[in-house]
C-alpha cells in the first residue's frame, strides 16, 4: 500500500489495515488526511489480497477527534451544519 502523511496503511494475511496518525490532534479530520483516506479505502477495497478492512486510529487518547477546527470554521462561516456533501466540499478544498 501507499505512503501517506497522515495515515499509516499495511496488508498482511488478507487484513489491509488503516490507521490515522494524527495523536498529537486526537486524529483530527483534515483536508488531507480526508483525501488520502480516500484513497487509501479506494486501493484497499481494490486489492485483491484485501479481505478485509481494519480502520483505527494512532494514540491512546481518541480514535478520532472529528474534523480540525480549521475546516470546522470555515464550513460555519458558510452557513453549512451537518450535511456530508458540505463537509465532503469543504475537505476537498
Amino acid at each position: 500500500m501507499s505512503a501517506y502523511q497522515t495515515l499509516q496503511t499495511s496488508l498482511e494475511a488478507g487484513v489491509a489495515r488503516v490507521t490515522l496518525n494524527r495523536p498529537e490532534v486526537r486524529n483530527a479530520l483534515s483536508r488531507t488526511m480526508v483525501q488520502e483516506l480516500e484513497a487509501a479505502l479506494a486501493a484497499a477495497e481494490a486489492d485483491d489480497a484485501a479481505r478485509v478492512i481494519v480502520l483505527s486510529g494512532a494514540g491512546d487518547k481518541a480514535f478520532c477527534a472529528g474534523r480540525a477546527r480549521r475546516c470546522r470554521r470555515a464550513s460555519r462561516s458558510a452557513g453549512w451544519r451537518g450535511s456530508s456533501r458540505r463537509w465532503r466540499g469543504c475537505a476537498r478544498r
